[in-house]
Protein backbone atom coordinates (compact mmCIF):
# COMPACT_ATOMS: atom_id res chain seq x y z
CA UNK A 1 0.00 0.00 0.00
CA UNK A 2 1.29 3.28 -0.80
CA UNK A 3 1.41 6.77 1.97
CA UNK A 4 -1.64 7.50 0.03
CA UNK A 5 -3.67 4.33 0.55
CA UNK A 6 -2.11 4.22 4.39
CA UNK A 7 -3.74 7.84 4.92
CA UNK A 8 -7.06 7.09 3.68
CA UNK A 9 -6.89 3.81 6.06
CA UNK A 10 -5.63 5.61 8.66
CA UNK A 11 -8.17 8.69 8.20
CA UNK A 12 -10.87 5.47 7.84
CA UNK A 13 -9.73 4.15 11.25
CA UNK A 14 -9.84 7.49 13.11
CA UNK A 15 -13.28 8.01 12.13
CA UNK A 16 -14.35 4.61 13.40
CA UNK A 17 -12.53 5.00 16.64
CA UNK A 18 -13.77 8.42 16.70
CA UNK A 19 -17.37 6.94 16.91
CA UNK A 20 -16.46 4.98 20.04
CA UNK A 21 -16.11 8.53 21.87
CA UNK A 22 -12.32 7.91 21.79
CA UNK A 23 -9.74 10.38 20.51
CA UNK A 24 -6.98 9.95 18.19
CA UNK A 25 -3.54 11.49 17.09
CA UNK A 26 -0.94 11.38 14.14
CA UNK A 27 2.67 10.88 14.55
CA UNK A 28 5.16 11.00 11.62
CA UNK A 29 6.27 7.37 10.55
CA UNK A 30 9.79 5.83 11.36
CA UNK A 31 12.07 3.20 9.51
CA UNK A 32 10.23 0.91 7.04
CA UNK A 33 6.47 2.46 8.03
CA UNK A 34 4.58 3.69 5.25
CA UNK A 35 2.96 6.69 6.30
CA UNK A 36 2.76 7.50 9.91
CA UNK A 37 0.99 6.28 13.31
CA UNK A 38 -2.67 6.50 14.44
CA UNK A 39 -2.55 6.81 17.97
CA UNK A 40 -5.42 6.07 20.30
CA UNK A 41 -6.07 5.74 24.35
CA UNK A 42 -8.18 3.22 24.77
CA UNK A 43 -9.95 2.55 27.83
CA UNK A 44 -9.40 -1.60 28.97
CA UNK A 45 -11.38 -1.39 32.21
CA UNK A 46 -14.68 -0.07 32.88
CA UNK A 47 -13.18 1.81 35.67
CA UNK A 48 -11.42 3.80 32.90
CA UNK A 49 -7.78 2.51 32.75
CA UNK A 50 -6.58 3.47 29.24
CA UNK A 51 -3.83 2.18 27.09
CA UNK A 52 -1.93 3.77 24.31
CA UNK A 53 -2.82 2.02 21.02
CA UNK A 54 -0.64 2.83 18.04
CA UNK A 55 -1.83 1.59 14.38
CA UNK A 56 0.33 1.47 11.65
CA UNK A 57 1.51 -0.12 8.28
CA UNK A 58 4.84 -1.27 7.74
CA UNK A 59 6.51 -2.52 4.51
CA UNK A 60 6.93 -6.41 4.42
CA UNK A 61 7.36 -7.87 1.29
CA UNK A 62 6.51 -7.19 -2.65
CA UNK A 63 3.00 -8.19 -2.21
CA UNK A 64 1.88 -8.00 1.50
CA UNK A 65 3.06 -5.25 4.04
CA UNK A 66 2.48 -5.55 8.32
CA UNK A 67 -0.82 -4.10 9.79
CA UNK A 68 0.88 -3.42 13.20
CA UNK A 69 -0.96 -2.76 16.77
CA UNK A 70 0.98 -2.20 19.60
CA UNK A 71 0.09 -1.36 22.89
CA UNK A 72 1.65 0.27 25.40
CA UNK A 73 -0.35 -1.47 28.75
CA UNK A 74 1.95 0.17 31.71
CA UNK A 75 4.37 3.18 30.51
CA UNK A 76 6.65 2.13 33.57
CA UNK A 77 6.55 -0.62 35.33
CA UNK A 78 6.67 -0.38 39.31
CA UNK A 79 8.41 -2.48 42.09
CA UNK A 80 7.04 -5.85 40.61
CA UNK A 81 8.94 -5.96 37.18
CA UNK A 82 10.46 -9.49 38.20
CA UNK A 83 6.93 -10.75 39.16
CA UNK A 84 5.56 -9.84 35.64
CA UNK A 85 8.29 -10.46 33.52
CA UNK A 86 8.16 -14.11 35.24
CA UNK A 87 3.90 -14.26 34.12
CA UNK A 88 4.95 -13.12 30.82
CA UNK A 89 5.58 -17.05 29.27
CA UNK A 90 2.20 -17.93 30.64
CA UNK A 91 0.27 -15.59 29.30
CA UNK A 92 2.00 -15.66 26.02
CA UNK A 93 1.31 -19.28 25.47
CA UNK A 94 -2.34 -18.34 26.47
CA UNK A 95 -2.63 -15.43 24.18
CA UNK A 96 -5.21 -16.29 21.38
CA UNK A 97 -3.38 -13.18 19.30
CA UNK A 98 -0.37 -11.19 19.29
CA UNK A 99 2.12 -11.48 22.42
CA UNK A 100 3.39 -9.65 25.54
CA UNK A 101 6.48 -8.11 26.64
CA UNK A 102 8.37 -5.31 28.18
CA UNK A 103 10.83 -3.15 26.97
CA UNK A 104 13.18 -3.17 28.86
CA UNK A 105 15.12 0.45 28.10
CA UNK A 106 12.13 2.18 29.38
CA UNK A 107 10.64 -0.65 31.55
CA UNK A 108 7.24 -0.79 29.94
CA UNK A 109 4.57 -3.43 28.93
CA UNK A 110 3.45 -3.62 26.01
CA UNK A 111 1.25 -6.01 23.34
CA UNK A 112 1.83 -6.27 20.06
CA UNK A 113 0.07 -7.96 17.13
CA UNK A 114 1.14 -7.77 13.64
CA UNK A 115 -0.80 -9.37 10.28
CA UNK A 116 0.56 -9.68 6.69
CA UNK A 117 -2.49 -7.65 4.15
CA UNK A 118 -2.05 -7.48 0.49
CA UNK A 119 -0.52 -4.42 -0.98
CA UNK A 120 -3.79 -3.57 -3.07
CA UNK A 121 -5.79 -4.00 0.13
CA UNK A 122 -8.79 -0.97 -0.23
CA UNK A 123 -7.71 0.78 2.71
CA UNK A 124 -11.89 1.22 3.57
CA UNK A 125 -11.66 -2.85 3.84
CA UNK A 126 -8.51 -2.87 6.00
CA UNK A 127 -10.17 -0.39 8.20
CA UNK A 128 -13.47 -2.35 8.28
CA UNK A 129 -10.91 -5.78 8.92
CA UNK A 130 -8.51 -3.52 11.34
CA UNK A 131 -11.56 -2.91 13.54
CA UNK A 132 -13.04 -6.13 13.87
CA UNK A 133 -9.39 -6.94 14.57
CA UNK A 134 -8.82 -4.13 17.24
CA UNK A 135 -11.95 -5.36 19.01
CA UNK A 136 -10.73 -8.78 19.55
CA UNK A 137 -7.81 -7.05 20.63
CA UNK A 138 -9.72 -5.02 22.86
CA UNK A 139 -10.71 -8.36 24.75
CA UNK A 140 -6.97 -9.77 24.52
CA UNK A 141 -5.75 -6.36 26.50
CA UNK A 142 -8.59 -5.99 28.69
CA UNK A 143 -8.37 -9.42 30.29
CA UNK A 144 -4.82 -9.33 31.07
CA UNK A 145 -4.34 -5.32 32.23
CA UNK A 146 -5.80 -5.71 35.84
CA UNK A 147 -3.70 -8.59 36.82
CA UNK A 148 -0.27 -6.83 34.90
CA UNK A 149 -0.82 -3.47 36.63
CA UNK A 150 -1.36 -5.55 40.50
CA UNK A 151 1.71 -7.32 39.61
CA UNK A 152 3.92 -4.70 38.40
CA UNK A 153 3.14 -2.79 41.44
CA UNK A 154 2.67 0.45 39.28
CA UNK A 155 0.59 3.03 40.99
Amino acid sequence: MDANGVKKFQDAMAEKIHALDVETAFVDGGDGQIGGTLRALLPVTDAGDASLMEIMVTEFEEDSDLLFFYTTMIVEIGPGYEALKEMLLDWNLSCPMGAFGIFRQARQFYHKYTVPVPKDTEPEALAEKAMELLEMLYEVISRQFPEAVRLSGHQ
